[in-house]
C-alpha cells in the first residue's frame, strides 16, 4: 500500500535475449501462471489504459510490471483521476460512458465497485481470459469470493493484495496494566468477544486507558462474525446480530472501555500518542499510516484479535471494451501466480500479498524484516492466520458498504443517548435501509 517513487527501468541484456528467443515472460522469472498455460489472448490496441483514483498502488505495480517483463513504460498508460476511492465510482461512469474512450483495467474498490462487476456491459467474466477457479487456488478464499459478480456468483475480479484487521496494542501498557509479555499472551486475552470484555474491564480496574479507541473500530471487526448475508432476496436478517452488537457497543462506551472518539478525527490520530488507550483495530495498511509518526512507534504489537476481518483492499476488473487482453492476463498473472514477482512486489512495498503459499513462505524462511513500528514483530505472520480465517463466501451483496454504515451510525447513535431504546433505533435503521434499496441510493 507504500506510495512509492517510481524505479529504474532495468532490463538487461541477458533478459531482452532471452524475450527474442521466445521464451515466456513467466518462464524467465521462474514461476507463471498457475497452469503454465501459453498466452494467447489477442493484444490489438496501441496501449493497456489502467483507470485509478490515484497512483499509490498502480505507479508501483506498473514500475515493476515493466521492469521484470521488458515491457515498454509507454505501452501502458495510467489514467489516473485524482480523487478518493469514494469518488472515482462517479469518475468512472463518466469516463466509460463515452464509447471512444479506452480502458482495459479498472481499479475499484468492493464497497462501491459491484456496480461495476454486476454489469457485463461494463466489465467482462475472467474466464474471458481463459480463468477458471483453480487459477486461484493460492489466493486468500476472501479475495477470491470478493471478486465474485453479486448477481452471477461469477469471478469479475481479483486483487494482487490483502488487507487483514489485526488488534494492535501497546506492549508497555499491556505489561505495566495486565502483566502481559508476548503477543501471544495478548492473543488470549483478546481471543474472541467474551475475552475482549473481560480485560477491557480488568484493564480499568487496574487503572489503565480504554482498550480500544473507538467503537468504529470494534465494529470493523464485530461485524464479521455474520453468519448470515445482511439481505436474502428482500428480507432483511440482521435484527439479531445488531440488536447484539448494540447491547455491546453500549457497555463499552458506558463504562469507557473505548474511548468517544470518531475515526479519521484529529483526535483519533492523536490517541496513538497518548497513554490514554492501549490499542487501535487496524488493517494491514493502517498500521504503520496511523501508529508510526508518534513517539510511541516501536512499542507497539499487533495479534489477531477476537474476529478475522478485513478492511479494505483494491480489486482489478477487465473492462468490457479491453483490447489487450493478452497484456492485462499477463499482468494479472505477474501480480497473483507468479511466485517471483509476488515476492518481490511484497518485500519492496511492504505489501501483504493475497497468494497465501507465497505469504507463508516468505514468513517461514524469515524474509520480512519485519515492522519498526511493531518494535520489529513479523506483522505477516499474523496477517496470514487472519487471512487464513476471513469466511465469506456467499455472505457478500451489493448493499453491504452502505449497511455496514447505517448499522455503525445507528449504533453509535443509540450509545450517545439519541434514541432511547434499540427497538426506536431499529426501526429508523430498517427504514433508512429499505429507503435506500428501494431507491438505489448504494452508487
Amino acid at each position: 500500500m507504500n506510495n512509492k517513487g517510481k524505479k529504474a527501468l532495468m532490463i538487461s541484456a541477458v533478459f531482452a535475449a532471452g524475450l527474442a528467443a521466445g521464451y515466456g515472460v513467466m518462464g524467465l522469472l521462474d514461476g507463471g501462471d498457475k497452469d503454465n498455460k501459453k498466452n494467447t489472448l489477442p493484444d490489438t490496441g496501441e496501449k493497456v489504459t489502467i483507470l485509478c483514483w490515484n497512483e499509490d498502488e498502480s505507479r508501483p505495480m506498473v514500475d515493476l510490471f515493466c521492469r521484470e517483463t521488458g515491457t515498454d513504460p509507454e505501452q501502458i498508460e495510467i489514467k489516473n483521476f485524482c480523487v478518493g476511492g469514494g469518488q472515482a465510482q462517479e469518475c468512472y461512469r463518466e469516463y466509460l460512458g463515452d464509447p471512444s474512450n479506452e480502458a482495459d483495467i479498472i481499479f475499484y474498490e468492493p464497497d462501491w465497485g459491484y456496480q461495476f462487476t454486476d454489469d457485463d456491459s461494463v466489465t467482462l467474466p475472467l474466464k474471458k481470459l481463459g480463468y477458471d477457479e483453480s487459477n486461484f487456488s493460492d489466493l486468500y478464499s476472501y479475495v477470491v469470493e470478493t471478486g465474485r459478480s453479486t448477481v452471477t456468483a461469477e469471478l469479475k475480479g481479483v486483487s494482487w493484495q490483502a488487507c487483514p484487521g489485526t488488534f494492535c496494542y501497546r506492549e508497555d501498557l499491556a505489561k505495566k496494566y495486565l502483566g502481559v509479555r508476548s503477543p501471544s499472551e495478548m492473543g488470549e486475552k483478546v481471543k474472541n468477544w467474551d475475552s475482549f470484555l473481560k480485560t477491557a474491564e480488568e484493564l480499568k480496574a487496574s487503572g489503565g486507558p480504554a482498550l480500544s479507541a473507538t467503537l468504529q473500530g470494534v465494529w470493523h471487526a464485530y461485524s464479521a462474525g455474520r453468519t448470515l448475508p445482511w439481505m436474502l432476496g428482500e428480507e432483511f436478517t440482521g435484527d439479531d446480530f445488531i440488536l447484539e452488537y448494540a447491547g455491546f457497543a453500549k457497555k463499552l462506551y458506558d463504562n469507557e472501555y473505548i474511548t468517544h472518539d470518531h475515526q479519521w478525527t484529529d483526535t483519533w490520530f492523536g490517541l496513538a500518542d497518548t497513554d490514554e488507550v492501549m490499542g487501535f483495530f487496524l488493517s494491514s495498511w493502517g498500521i504503520d499510516m496511523i501508529l508510526s509518526d508518534y513517539g510511541t512507534n516501536g512499542k507497539w504489537k499487533c495479534v489477531a484479535g477476537p474476529s478475522d476481518y478485513y478492511w479494505g483492499g483494491t480489486w482489478l476488473a477487465v473492462s468490457e471494451r479491453c483490447d489487450n487482453l493478452g497484456k492485462v492476463k499477463e499482468f494479472i498473472d505477474f501480480f497473483t501466480s507468479n511466485k517471483k514477482a509476488i515476492e518481490t512486489f511484497s518485500l519492496e512495498n511492504e505489501e501483504f500479498m493475497s497468494n497465501k503459499k507465497v505469504m507463508q513462505d516468505i514468513v517461514a524462511l524469515g524474509k520480512h524484516k519485519g515492522s519498526e513500528t511493531l518494535g520489529g514483530q513479523d506483522q505477516f505472520e499474523v496477517f496470514d492466520k487472519v487471512s487464513s480465517g476471513i469466511y465469506v463466501k456467499d455472505m457478500i451483496t451489493s448493499y453491504d458498504a452502505v449497511i455496514y454504515d447505517a448499522v455503525d451510525t445507528a449504533v453509535e447513535d443509540y450509545c450517545d443517548g439519541y434514541y432511547e431504546a434499540t427497538d426506536e433505533m431499529m426501526d429508523y435503521l430498517k427504514d433508512n435501509i429499505f429507503y435506500s434499496i428501494e431507491t438505489d441510493s448504494f452508487t
